[in-house]
């Protein structure tokens, strides 16, 4: 009887547990994204993800890949050529509309950071991305920013100025 209370009881609060915390997934950080994007897709694919370059246009690839599922679109971006291999309707349909060019593999990449990069792609492709304004050619290589060394070189010249003083 004991036995049975307590399985009740663990029951239920195990069931308040899943109606008051919800799973937990994470947010899609757009800005990440965007840094992401940047670091490893930009040189092949059109930041206003609409236009091709080397690659096809991005815009819109969540749509493409609808018909599978979404770990098939991740796998795609992780490794092309192993899917292509496997047979992959989609993944070999893209290969063949490319004439045979590979995207580079990104197996590091966390399903995070893929979700993170394809809602930027998303968000800027249908502008719900405010973060992004393409000023000019959106086809020109980002420039990194250069860091701002004015403290170091203060630091510098304060050290060799004790130093001439000594």
């Amino acid at each position: 009887m004991v036995f049975r209370s307590l399985i009740c009881r663990l029951s239920l609060l195990v069931l308040l547990l899943a109606l008051v915390f919800p799973t937990i997934a994470q947010e899609v950080d757009l800005d990440a994204g965007k840094e992401l994007f940047r670091t490893n897709c930009a040189t092949c694919h059109n930041r206003n993800m609409k236009d091709n370059l080397t690659g096809p246009a991005l815009g819109g690839v969540q749509e493409r890949w609808a018909d599978y599922p979404e770990e098939d679109l991740y796998a795609w971006i992780r490794n092309s050529p192993a899917l292509v291999s496997a047979g992959h309707p989609r993944a070999k349909q893209v290969y063949n509309e490319w004439n045979g060019l590979a995207m580079q593999a990104f197996p590091n990449l966390t399903d995070q950071e893929i979700a993170n990069i394809l809602g930027y792609i998303q968000g800027v492709y249908d502008g719900s991305y405010g973060g992004t304004t393409v000023v000019g050619d959106p086809t020109a290589p980002v420039k990194p920013e250069k860091p701002n060394n004015l403290p170091l070189f203060i630091a510098l010249a304060l050290i060799l100025g004790i130093l001439a003083v000594v």
